[in-house]
Parts: structure tokens; sequence; C-alpha cells
């Protein structure tokens, strides 16, 4: 495997992600103006979020290729569309359910869901590398992990912005907020990634990668 494979992954999550924030952005701010209820808004961002990880999944297949994985692009950009899918409409649905004043044991049952949701990307990705890189079952815990810190990041941030503030100061700290989840998310997994792919070059090659 080539050298630089965890900048070259970081660096094209991160635009994988600015790219992908378009759709999400958009469907939201247009279904929102125009008063859409919590169904269209979960139909509308669960196919904008396929959008955003059919873009993430693109960016991370092209450095899987240069670097020599082995690991076949088109399934795995599916494979992550459907997994960025899966997490928005699980959390917009459970978005809706949680205003809609649903009983106690109801948003207890929300908790196994929001995990599956979240681990839901890493998981279908590690079907995709599982016969190409062995023993990377721990992938779908550090995707999960890092999405988890990622997510955080424009939630905050956007949260934290005064309402009274213009819309361009909006679109700016999104635009930043997609930047930095993008770094963070990219540097997480980049790592792991890293280590998994030499580890699998060094087995195949009969050697013990550390």
């Amino acid at each position: 495997m080539a050298p630089g494979f965890a900048r070259d992954w970081t660096l094209a999550f991160t635009l994988g992600e600015l790219v992908g924030f378009i759709p999400p952005a958009v469907v939201g701010a247009w279904l929102g103006s125009t008063g859409a209820g919590d169904a269209a808004l979960i139909a509308g961002l669960t196919l904008a979020g396929a959008g955003e990880g059919a873009a993430i999944g693109s960016a991370q297949a092209y450095v899987l290729r240069h670097h020599g994985s082995g690991i076949p692009r088109g399934s795995w950009i599916a494979a992550t569309a459907t997994g960025a899918a899966v997490a928005w409409f699980v959390g917009m649905g459970g978005a809706a359910v949680m205003g809609a004043g649903a009983p106690t044991g109801v948003l207890i049952l929300l908790v196994p869901a929001l995990i599956a949701g979240l681990c839901a990307m890493g998981f279908l990705q590690w079907l995709v590398m599982r016969p190409t890189v062995p023993r990377s079952g721990r992938w779908v815990a550090v995707s999960a992990a890092a999405w988890l810190v990622g997510v955080l990041i424009p939630v905050v941030a956007i949260s934290s912005a005064p309402d009274g503030w213009p819309m361009a100061a909006h679109v700016v700290i999104a635009v930043i907020s997609a930047v930095l989840m993008g770094l963070a998310v990219g540097a997480m997994t980049g790592a792991t990634m890293s280590r998994l792919l030499r580890r699998a070059v060094g087995s195949a090659d009969g050697q013990t990668t550390p």
C-alpha cells in the first residue's frame, strides 16, 4: 500500500462531505420553507442523505482504489449511500417522534434504533470490505464513534448561531461545520482503515503487521 493513505483518506473524506452536505442542506431548507410535514421531511432528507453518502463513498472509493486496496468501488459507494440514508431516516424519524411528545416507553425504544442508524454505514461498508480485509470487524465501532463525534460538530455550531444573524452567516457556519466534521470523521476512520489495510497486506505476504 502506498504511503500517505490516512492523509489522502482524510482530505478526500472532507471534500466528499463538503459536496455531500449540499443535498440535505438544500432539501431541508426548501421543505422547511414550504412548511412540509414530518413525513415529507423524513422522506426528502432520507433521499438527500443517500446523495451525501454517495459523495462520501465516491471520495473514499477513489482513495481505496488509488492505494490498491482491492475493495470493489461500486459496492463500497452503494453501501455508503445506503448507510447514510438509513442514518438520516432513523435520525429524522426519531426527531419527529420526540417532537410529537411520544410516551416514555416509545422514546426508550428509540435508543436501539438510533444506535442501529449510527452503525449502519460502518456495518454495510464492513460487509463489502470483509472478503478483502480480514479481521476488520472493529471498523463498525470505529465508524460509529467517529460519526457520533462528527455529527455533534454541526449540531452544536448551527444551534449556537442566533436566529437573528443574516442567512449568509448561517451558510458560512454550516460550511465550516461540514469541513470540520469531514476532517474529524476522516481522521478517525482513516487511521483505522490504514492499519487494517496494512495488516491485510502483511497477511497476504505471509508477514505479521503490528
